[in-house]
């Protein structure tokens, strides 16, 4: 049995953390990022991880940053240290982790990463498959090391992205798949039995953070753009348009013969709301107005009738 640390912080590492739990091994502590105020009150809320490993009785650490010289860095070396860590496992922790910490345990640190590397390194590789109209991802065990995301791999898993996959769906798939790929590693992970394999030079991609900003739709794109961006930005931040000096957010986005004008609204056909784009249109069933809840487009333009003929944006 070794004794691993485990850092992660959203839903998707909760995930990996209860496949750990699963195992044989110890978990001697988990580390996740601070809390963080949520909702309209801006009450602190623990994040997923936290409360998890909270609710299995496990040792907490949620140092405000790992840098070396600042007290919160320096007081969490100092306990890492004493721990007697054989391996740390790392899923979606949200920082970057310094390479005296990567040095300290014997069997280092393996990253449970969201894509099929050298393909989308970085902090949101599951939306920006989505966006980019990749047709399959997957996930790597890595080696870390202090270069974002460009450790040896110790295995990978692979699944197809369905046409109707967001990044909400995508993500739980994900992490399945990682959760699944880390029980079956772990034990071979531990006792070093696994190759670790260099990741080509080519073919590298990086995934950079979302962003707020990032869910405006540009209707000037073509339709498989347009409908390809809508799917990775949901749920967060919104593929989002403006409508009456309102801010729309847009989901559930599906292909539609129909052509028109670029943000031109087209109509309300089979319960979606149809948008002309760059080279054709996109056909919407889901929308939302700023603190509503998202609904089918018939219930919203049942209370919020909108004209044929209509812009966006």
């Amino acid at each position: 049995m070794a004794r691993l640390a485990f850092f992660g912080t959203p839903e998707l590492a909760r995930t990996q953390l209860a496949a750990l739990i699963d195992t044989k091994h110890e978990i001697v502590v988990v580390v996740a990022q601070p809390d963080r105020p949520k909702g309209r009150g801006q009450k602190l809320e623990p994040p997923p991880v936290k409360a998890l490993a909270l609710e299995k009785g496990l040792r907490v650490a949620q140092p405000e940053t790992l840098k070396k010289d600042t007290p919160s860095g320096e007081e969490f070396f100092s306990l890492f240290s004493s721990l007697d860590i054989e391996m740390a496992v790392v899923a979606a922790y949200g920082r970057i982790v310094p390479r005296r910490l990567l040095d300290l345990p014997p069997r280092s640190f393996v990253n449970v990463h969201a894509s099929l590397l050298p393909r989308w390194r970085g902090a949101a590789p599951i939306q920006r498959c989505i966006e980019h109209g990749d047709k399959t991802t997957g996930v790597c065990l890595m080696h870390m090391v202090p270069e974002l995301d460009a450790g040896d791999v110790y295995a990978t898993a692979q699944i197809p992205i369905h046409p109707h996959d967001t990044g909400e769906s995508l993500t739980l798939k994900v992490a399945d798949l990682g959760a699944q790929l880390l029980r079956e590693k772990l034990d071979d992970l531990v006792a070093g039995r696994l190759q670790r394999v260099p990741q080509p030079l080519e073919g590298i991609t990086y995934a950079a953070q979302l962003t707020k900003d990032e869910g405006r739709i540009d209707w000037t794109r073509g339709k498989d753009r347009v409908r390809d961006h809508a799917r990775a930005m949901t749920p967060w931040p919104g593929a989002f348009t403006i409508l009456g000096g309102e801010v729309l957010k847009l989901s559930s986005p599906r292909d539609t013969p129909r052509v028109g004008a670029a943000g031109e609204i087209l109509g309300v056909e089979d319960g979606a709301l149809v948008v002309g784009c760059g080279d054709g249109a996109v056909a919407f069933r889901e929308a939302q107005l700023p603190n509503k809840k998202r609904m089918p487009v018939a219930d919203f333009v049942r209370g919020r009738p909108i004209a044929a003929g209509t812009r966006l944006g």
